[in-house]
Parts: structure tokens; sequence; C-alpha cells
């Protein structure tokens, strides 16, 4: 598995987010391919209804059918301090069979 090519690709999804903190979420079978991935961004445009955010964790659960217990994530954060999922995202991922999340972040 090259770790420096899933980093590289976290870290342009990430640039899709229309969010201050840029966030990607790859979903990693055991052969090392992406099989889902997803950024956080606003569901509705910025001002309206509050900011409803879209987790990167939910963004990329959302495209995969069931929950499989052959998968692990790459949480990455574009920049500064390591994150961890919210109380939510960690219930999606436990419901999705999902045991092991690696947290990154990419350098300032």
């Amino acid at each position: 598995m090259d770790i420096e090519r899933l980093l590289k690709r976290a870290a342009k999804i990430a640039d899709r987010s229309d969010a201050h903190v840029k966030v990607a979420f790859l979903l990693i079978d055991k052969r090392g391919r992406v099989v889902a991935s997803g950024y956080n961004h606003f569901s509705i445009g910025r001002g309206r209804l509050g900011h409803p955010m879209v987790h990167a964790e939910a963004h990329a659960l959302n495209k995969i059918r069931k929950p499989s217990t052959n998968l692990w994530g790459l949480l990455y954060r574009r920049h500064g301090k390591l994150i961890t999922p919210c109380e939510s995202c960690q219930k999606l991922l436990t419901a999705y069979g999902i045991k092991t999340v690696i947290h990154t972040a990419g350098a300032l």
C-alpha cells in the first residue's frame, strides 16, 4: 500500500471543500484501493438555514451500499492539527463496520 499516494489523493479531495477547515475521508479496502471518498462541505448555500455541514465521513459512507468489515478509513485535515470524528460520525463509522481510522494532517 502506498501511503504517500493516499495522502496526495486525500489532499486533492480536501481541497474541494468550501469550508474553512478542509477535511477529506477515504474508505480503503484491504488491498489499499480507495472505494469511496468524501469531503466536508455545506449542503445548502452559505447563509441559509444556518450552515448545514456535511462531514467528510458521512459523505464517503453515503457512497457505499452496505456496511463492510473489510474497509478502513483515512481521515485527513488539509492544514493544522489532527482531528477525530465527531460523535455522530463515529457512530456512523461503527454502524458501517469501520473499526480502523488513521488520522492525518497536511503541512501548513
